[in-house]
């Protein structure tokens, strides 16, 4: 329990004050479908963007995923891993990910360029409190976080240096933590809480991690595209703690041949010297959910 306040200590900085936003909620089943598919968006899922406490949001609607015609209520979902507060980088597991996500394909906004950000990897209670307690919501269910990935190509990717020669950039997932089934109490205990991918979280090698941002380019662009699991080669490039352009570029996990596209440019980071050894059959990233009635 002392472990589980001072993680939520860390996480929570600068949140004291804030109003209450809790209000009952649930996803629930899907719903047969009263309008045909392919109509324009409804109100209620107008906006699709807003920001709660300085972590933008995205809405996911009913018909991004019509699932054979069947609605689902829509939901607010975090558009990026919850970062660790400006204290917690040299106590906590706080790796440099970067947040690939865009507009849903209806949207009429363009992609921007994403910054990375110092993921904050922590305790499945930590996180479900976390969400509970700062937005009045919950972690996402495996199937909510899927179709962000297919809608929105929400993914949180590290870029690791390989330890071997010759030198490279290996793309992967950070895993996060879900629920098989909508959860909304601040215990995770009662949740079943899983990991999304699943399987088993790979080591963080801290040490090796390197910082990207996303930059939006064009599909036809000469770069040689990655997915996760893939290198980018660094050969004759030395990554410094400016930005250096990749000759890479990663492809949208959504669904469609409009899904943007993102060069990256990357910088070396040091590793704080008082962070704890990483823990991934016990730690993952957070991505929170909001009932889309939010505003």
């Amino acid at each position: 329990m002392r472990r589980l306040l001072l993680a939520l200590a860390l996480v929570l900085g600068g949140c004291s004050g804030c109003e209450s936003e809790r209000v009952p909620w649930s996803t629930g089943d899907a719903q047969p479908s009263a309008e045909p598919s392919g109509q324009a968006s409804p109100p209620a899922c107008s906006p699709r963007a807003t920001e709660r406490l300085g972590v933008p949001f995205s809405k996911l609607c009913e018909e991004d995923l019509p699932m054979g015609g069947a609605r689902f209520a829509p939901v607010w979902i975090a558009a990026q891993p919850l970062a660790c507060s400006g204290g917690g980088e040299g106590t906590m597991r706080c790796p440099p990910v970067t947040p690939l996500r865009h507009p849903a394909a209806r949207e009429q906004r363009p992609a921007e360029r994403l910054g990375s950000v110092s993921a904050a990897v922590i305790e499945a209670d930590a996180a479900q409190s976390w969400c509970f307690m700062r937005f009045g919501g919950r972690l996402p269910t495996r199937q909510e976080r899927a179709r962000a990935e297919l809608v929105f190509g929400m993914t949180s990717a590290l870029l690791t240096r390989s330890s071997e020669e010759p030198p490279s950039l290996e793309l992967s997932p950070l895993a996060e933590w879900v629920t098989e089934e909508p959860c909304e109490t601040p215990l995770a205990t009662q949740c079943r809480p899983g990991l999304y991918p699943s399987g088993d979280r790979e080591l963080l090698h801290r040490e090796r991690l390197v910082a990207c941002d996303a930059v939006p380019v064009a599909p036809s662009s000469e770069l040689t595209w990655l997915s996760l699991g893939d290198a980018c080669p660094l050969t004759g490039l030395g990554l410094t703690p400016a930005l250096t352009t990749l000759p890479c570029g990663v492809r949208s996990a959504a669904e469609g041949p409009a899904a943007p596209s993102f060069g990256l440019a990357c910088r070396a980071v040091s590793a704080p010297p008082n962070a704890p050894p990483d823990a991934p059959a016990t730690t993952a990233a957070v991505r929170c959910v909001m009932p889309g009635t939010a505003r």
